[in-house]
Parts: structure tokens; sequence; C-alpha cells
């Protein structure tokens, strides 16, 4: 082959390689959007049976169509504390099971029609106003993408298959003794892990084989080691989390290793069940599977597509069969492999307890100091924005603090919801259950707090990088709105603290409304300014529309702190009414302007 021929392979294979990539992606995230909420419902099956839980991570995985991403999220879940290890297991092998559909859909050889699904998805896609007909198209135009990109690659490996020297090289590959099979094994583990995608890998095999460049044996050997070389991402996400985590990631690489070792001692009779298998299949399946006599290479089994999917699926059917009474020996191993060198797994949270020790009570108390916290870590990220807000220079330290704040608020706002969840899953009376949907709440508008505070900073960071100044009226505005949101924010705080049992008719709710609708105003009339400032001229557009933003950040702030309020005493809006009504004559309160907490 010439330079010029090499040159032709080489961009051929890596487009459509791009091309297949792109398309896995898209169809993933096409996937997830039309099935979110049953996603999330399936998650919500798991318990501690091992069959539930397989079944729920061949469902999630079929539905995501990556089973590295569901591993990760797995991994996730546990160093959060809402998974078991036991349940991760069950989850992680019935994700083996579901990515297999994945070499189904490679193996349906409709490639020359990729233009024709991308054709029928991009009108609801480009088009549609709804989220599902525009999700839809998504996954037409995802499956055309990736059947165009396995066309590519065929065709770009095509000069292989006549290419002497390389088919002499690629004997070493043949997977017809014990030694290559391993070789092989470790080439689609090692390139799996390179590509980072165990779908892409199976494409590119599927490539090669139908174009006559490799064997079936050669095919099945590279399947088996594509199945490790996936487990690397999770060990990899695993870094950095608790020791559950890791003990999660390396169940994954531990399942499909001990699959492999014992698959290679009896892989000349497998691959033999396999095609035996195929070749007793139906007839419309073999017809739906097989390669078109024009479109097949010179020798190559018209059926080989759908022989290297039947490996991958019973490989993963096979193993997860076989390892499901034994799940709590891999737990066992995986637990004796990556001991726990601590005192024991420990909470990210400081005082949430045992719910087997405490009372529903005291579980209470435990999540009032939590929240309490969370508050000080509210107030203490939203003096760090008003401080780097009201800067002249960049504060890069400010900023990375108020990002630590806003992920340690999730983090706490995620743990405090499970546990008061789980105790008011408990006998509890009416009044632990109306003040555990207040912390729950509460946790939920502080989070959100520190939400807007990170967009203040990204607000300022742009005024920064496009090297904006607001006008000296604007930045008076601005810092008096600052200041009055700040004193209510430590007012309602102080308040949710002392008033954690607060009678529904408490008088100290009027100062509170009072503070909320002085702010409102303020952001009214900050609005009003800014935009006689843009009709005359002296404000600059671009900083116009950050200034614009930045107002509305803090109106946000004011309506989660009202929130917060109202989930302690509730009926916010019913005496703001009244008090309004009371006092319409003295104008103590003006009328309030589109300032509702949502």
């Amino acid at each position: 082959m010439t330079a010029a021929e090499w040159f032709e392979l080489a961009y051929k294979v890596i487009g459509g390689l791009g091309v297949f990539l792109v398309g896995m992606m898209m169809l993933s995230e096409a996937l997830q959007t039309v099935a979110s909420d049953f996603i999330r419902r399936v998650v919500g099956w798991l318990t501690n049976n091992r069959l539930m839980a397989v079944g729920v991570g061949v469902i999630v995985t079929t539905i995501i169509q990556s089973s590295t991403v569901t591993t990760v999220m797995v991994v996730g879940f546990v160093n959060a504390g809402m998974m078991t290890l036991a349940q991760a297991v069950g989850v992680i092998m019935g994700a083996n099971v579901g990515t297999t559909i994945t070499g189904w859909i490679i193996a349906v050889q409709i490639g020359k029609y990729g233009l024709v699904f991308i054709g029928a998805g991009f009108v609801p896609y480009l088009f549609g106003r709804k989220q599902t007909p525009r999700a839809i198209g998504k996954v037409l135009i995802a499956l055309g993408l990736v059947f165009l990109g396995l066309e590519f690659m065929s065709g770009g490996f095509k000069p292989l298959s006549n290419h002497p020297e390389f088919i002499r090289q690629l004997t070493i590959f043949d997977a017809q003794s014990f030694a290559s099979v391993l070789a092989c094994v470790v080439v689609g583990c090692v390139l799996t892990f390179v590509v980072q995608s165990s779908s892409a890998m199976l494409g590119i095999t599927v490539a090669l084989a139908i174009t006559g460049v490799i064997p079936f044996q050669t095919a099945a050997a590279l399947v088996l080691g594509e199945n490790i070389g996936t487990t690397i991402t999770a060990l990899l996400a695993s870094i950095g989390g608790n020791v559950n985590a890791k003990r999660a990631a390396l169940a994954h690489s531990t399942f499909n290793v001990i699959g492999v070792c014992y698959m290679v001692i009896v892989f000349p009779w497998y691959v033999q069940g396999v095609d035996w298998f195929v070749e007793h299949a139906p007839g419309w399946v073999t017809r739906l599977f097989s390669i078109n006599a024009a479109d097949a290479a010179e020798g190559v089994d018209p059926l080989i597509a759908m022989k290297i999917a039947a490996t991958h699926s019973g490989f993963n059917i096979f193993n997860t069969i076989l390892f499901l009474p034994f799940a709590n020996y891999l737990v066992r191993l995986v637990t004796w492999i990556r001991p726990d060198k601590g005192a024991g797994p420990k909470r990210r949270l400081k005082l949430l307890g045992n719910l087997s020790t405490v009372s529903p009570e005291l579980a209470m108390e435990e999540a009032e100091g939590e929240v309490e916290l969370m508050g000080n870590l509210t107030i203490e990220g939203f003096a760090k924005t008003i401080e780097l807000l009201q800067a002249d220079t960049d504060q890069p330290e400010n900023a990375q603090r108020v990002a630590h704040l806003e992920q340690v608020t999730d983090n706490i706002q995620m743990e405090v919801t499970l546990f008061l969840t789980e105790v008011m899953q408990a006998v509890v009376t009416q009044e632990q259950a109306t003040r555990g949907y207040a912390l729950i709440r509460i946790s939920d508008e502080l989070e959100s707090v520190l939400d807007y505070c990170q967009r203040l900073v990204h607000y300022k960071a742009r005024l920064l990088r496009d090297k904006l100044k607001l006008t000296d009226a604007a930045a008076n505005e601005m810092k008096e709105i600052a200041r009055q949101v700040g004193e209510f924010l430590n007012t309602a705080l102080r308040f949710s603290k002392d008033h954690s049992r607060a009678d529904n008719e408490d008088p100290d709710v009027r100062a509170l409304i009072v503070q909320a609708d002085a702010i409102a105003d303020a952001c009214e009339r900050a609005r009003d300014h800014h935009l006689q400032r843009v009709r005359d001229g002296s404000c600059d557009a671009l900083a116009g529309i950050a200034y614009s933003d930045i107002v509305t950040a803090f109106l946000r702030i004011k309506n989660h702190t009202v929130n917060i309020i109202d989930a302690r005493v509730g009926r916010w809006e019913q005496r703001r009414e009244s008090l309004r009504d009371m006092d319409r004559d003295t104008a103590e309160i003006p009328a309030p302007v589109s300032s509702s907490p949502r």
C-alpha cells in the first residue's frame, strides 16, 4: 500500500470512529432524556434482593447504553451512602448484561441506511416544540451516526484484508492457541482503556471482522479483553471516594477478570458453542443480522457480526448467572482485598447518627444541628461572594471557597434528605413529620442560596474578563441590595434556629415581611434606574446585562430566604396580604412586585 492509501485508511477509520462515538454519546443523552423519570423510578426499586439489583442494572444500562456510565454512577451512589456494596455488585452484574445490547445494534447490517435515520430524525429534533419529539429525533440521528460511523470504519479497513504483510503480522493474534488468545485479550483490554469505550472497541472489532481482516476467533478473544478494559474507568472514578466506592469499582473489575480467566480456558469450546447457536437461529433472525453478499469481503462469514454480538452477550449473561449465587462471596473478596484501614466507614456529616440507636425525636434534633451547620456555611459563602463582588480585582481564593461550599452543601442536602426520609418512614407524630419536611425544605433552600452565590461569582468573573465596569450609581445600588439581603439572610436563619417549634402567629414574622418587601422594592428601583441609564447611554450595554443578572440573583436569594421562614411557620403569603391591608392607609408596606417565593 502506498502512503496515500495508508492516509486514506487512517482518516476513514479515525473519522468513522469519531462519528460512531458522537452517535453513541448522543444516543445515551437522548435515551436518558426520554426515560429520565423511568430511570429514577427504576433506581428506587433497589432492595437487597440480588435479582432485583441485577434487573435494575440491566434496565438502566439498556437505556443509558453505557455500562461505564452505569458503573461510575453506582460508585458515586455507594460513595454517597445511597447504595450498599451488596446492591452495587448486583447492579454492576446487570450493567454488564445491559451493555451487550450495543453489540446487537451494531450487528444489524443497515449501515448504508444511516443517512435515512438522520434524515428522519432531524425534522423533529430541529423543529419539534416539545421535549419528547426532540429527544426521539435525537435518538434517530444518533442511530444514524452509529451506523454511518461503522460503515466508514468498515470501508477504511477493507484494504487491509488484501495486504499480505499486515495479514502475516496478524497471525500472532489468530486466537488459535492459548498464547494467542491471551494476546488478543490483552490487546482488547489495552485498546478499550485507551479509547475509554467498550462500545467503540466493539464497533472496531465488528468492522475488522466483516471486512475479513480478522477471523471470528480473534474477534471473540478481543471482545473478552474489552470486557476487562471497560472496568478501568470505574476504578479511576473511585479514586478519592470512600472505601466502599473503591470496593464497588474493584468488584466490577474482579467480576470481569475472573470471568475472562475461566473463559480463556474453555475458549475453543465456547466459540464452537456460539457458532452452533447462531447457525441454528431462526431464519428471520439470521436474515436480520446477515451481511449482504455484495458488501461482504471474499470468504467472510455473513453471520460474523451476529456471532460477535452473541459472544459478547453470552459471556456476560453466563458470567452473571454463574456469579449471582456467590455475590456475597464477591463482596467478601473485595472487602478482603481492599480493607478499611480506618475505624470504619465515616459519614461526611458530623451529627447524623445511626437510626437503629436513636429515637425519631433525637434524630430530628440531630438533623436540626446539621441544618444549622449548613446555614453557617451558607452565611460564609454569601459573605465571600459579596467580598468578591465588591472587589476591583479577581479573587480566586474566594471564588474557589464559594465553589467548595456549594459542593459541600449539595452533599449535606442530599444526606439530610435521605436521613430524614428514613426517619419519617418510622412511626412519627404529626408534629415530627411536619418538622422533618420543614428541615428537608430548609436544606433545599440553603443549597439554592449557594447556587445563586456561585452565579454571582460567575457574573463578576464576566465583568472582569471582558473588562467591564459598572457605573458608580449601579455599584452603590448593588452594594445596598447586598447589605439588605445579607441582613435578611442572617435574621431569617436566626429566626429559623430560635423558632424550630414556632407558633404560626409569631409576631416576629411581621418584621421579616417588612425586610423582604423592602428588598423587593430596592431591586425594582435598581431595575428602573438601570433602564434609565441604558436609555440615556451612560451604561455600557454588556455591563448592564451583567448588572441585571446580579440584581435578579439577589432577588432569588431573597425568595429562597423567604421560603426558609415559610418552611418553619407557613402562610407567608396570607400574612403579607393581611399586613398590606392593615397598613394600606399609612403605606408602611408598599405593594410587592413579582417577588413571591417560588
